[in-house]
């Protein structure tokens, strides 16, 4: 059996000029963290990062995965992660390449090193949901290159995300942190960014997509800030 189920009508691919309403209409959460006024302590924001036509178009094509892993609850406590948050993630990290992969190892749209992903597939597993755009095959049947898929690719950034935004009350330097340099440093440091440059850069590319996807569509008024809870 393939491990993937195929792409159905549903993920048709949204025009580009679409992306901007598409973004209007991301979920609102129950008691949403927003992101915070002026500057962050300890990170400086970057200007908004402007995304290549290149790039959003690539991002574009992946609207279908994101808005649907983005819309679901994990774990036991229904954690949930806002797509912008995913978005940004994405164009920092592959600038929405699905064959992207790292001098380490880390693999596809969100550079997910494989350690990582068995971890997360180990726990999805436990969930016995059934998934669209996954077969749940993979889960078992495990291989690192299956990274390369940006289904399962999204799922897992969207799960791993979304329990970084239950622990760190929806701190988006803080997911982000945890995300780049694992959670144990992010507590290390107090609940702060640890200091490596690599990890700054990413929250600050980031925090910088994130505002250019605010600035292009306005901030949704059922949906204060960005609602990453």
């Amino acid at each position: 059996m393939n491990k993937y189920k195929v792409l159905g009508a549903q993920s048709a691919a949204l025009p580009v000029a679409a992306l901007a309403c598409a973004l209007l209409v991301i979920p609102s959460f129950s008691g949403a963290a927003s992101l915070p006024e002026g500057p962050r302590p300890g990170v400086s924001v970057e200007a908004k990062r402007r995304p290549s036509s290149q790039q959003l178009n690539r991002l574009d094509r992946l609207e279908p995965l994101i808005r649907y892993f983005s819309s679901l609850s994990y774990g036991p406590d229904d954690a949930r992660v806002n797509g912008d948050y995913i978005r940004a993630l994405i164009l920092t990290e592959s600038g929405a390449n699905i064959r992207a992969r790292s001098r380490k190892g880390a693999r596809g749209l969100t550079q997910i090193m494989p350690s990582t992903a068995r971890w997360a597939v180990a726990h999805l597993a436990r969930e016995n949901y059934d998934y669209l755009y996954v077969d749940e095959d993979v889960f078992k049947d495990f291989v690192a290159d299956d990274l390369y898929h940006p289904g399962l690719n999204v799922l897992l950034a969207c799960y791993l995300n979304a329990t970084y935004n239950q622990r760190f009350d929806g701190q988006v330097e803080l997911m982000a942190a945890a995300w780049n340099a694992g959670p144990g440093a992010v507590r290390r440091y107090g609940n702060q960014p640890p200091p490596y440059p690599e990890t700054l850069t990413l929250i600050r590319r980031v925090l910088g997509y994130i505002d250019f996807f605010t600035a292009t569509v306005g901030v949704n008024p059922a949906s204060p800030g960005l609602a990453l809870k």
